[in-house]
């Protein structure tokens, strides 16, 4: 009896022992297997990732440089271009305020008195044609743009292709002569009114007016002066 009793105890021993093996074995073997198994998400065929796709993407999305906010005034020309003339494009109307914003500064000439202009002589129109056969924007004759373009090409070095007079239909040429035009006549007439009336019927014409006391309407000054008013209070919008 005593030795089945030994014998037991001696098995149960060998048992503990290997059961105790085991338990040592798996703490020390199964974290590193358990480690090797796991792997970070991958990235899918999108590049992006199931769980940190969200945060990623808002950090790209905050690293991007910021546009450049535009200029204030240059918002009020375009509202105003874009408000006159509706059919025009977007990427058009940019182009197009830019252009009175950079010859308006270029020639010391209000902005808002070149929109007042435009909106009188052709209502933003820039394939329109008079009767007389002034053309585009800002109304010009095809014998006035060709001697304006001349006139830029010796004081500014401005060159551009053989005039012909459809090229007045071009409105960046167009508002660039326009204003240009402009501040000759402002600086030749010394008043305002006066260097709308010469834009209106020709500087020569309103010289000969004037020196020979011929009564004239300032109808077309009163109305470009009154819509140059009306623009130079508009807000501009927010953008």
């Amino acid at each position: 009896m005593e030795k089945r009793l030994k014998k037991t105890l001696a098995r149960t021993l060998r048992w503990s022992n290997t059961c105790l093996k085991i338990v040592l074995t798996s703490v020390l073997f199964i974290p590193p297997v358990l480690a090797l198994k796991y792997s970070p998400p991958r990235a899918d065929k999108s590049g992006l990732l199931p769980v940190a796709a969200p945060v990623a993407k808002a950090q790209a999305v905050e690293n991007q440089p910021r546009e450049t906010p535009r200029p204030k005034e240059l918002v009020k020309i375009y509202s105003i271009v874009k408000s006159n003339g509706p059919a025009i494009a977007d990427r058009e109307a940019w182009k197009v305020s830019n252009v009175i914003l950079d010859e308006s500064a270029r020639r010391d000439v209000d902005p808002m008195l070149v929109l007042a202009v435009i909106k009188v002589e052709s209502g933003f129109h820039n394939r329109a044609l008079s009767p007389m056969g002034a053309r585009g924007m800002m109304q010009i004759m095809p014998e006035t743009g060709k001697y304006l373009s001349e006139e830029l090409f010796r004081v500014d070095g401005f060159k551009t292709r053989e005039f012909m007079p459809h090229h007045l239909d071009d409105p960046i040429l167009n508002i660039k002569l326009g204003v240009y035009y402009l501040e000759g006549l402002k600086r030749q007439f010394r008043n305002l009114s006066l260097a709308l009336l010469a834009y209106n019927v020709g500087p020569s014409e309103m010289q000969n007016r004037l020196e020979n006391n011929i009564q004239f309407s300032d109808q077309y000054a009163s109305l470009v002066l009154d819509t140059y008013r009306e623009y130079r209070n508009t807000k501009a919008p927010a953008f």
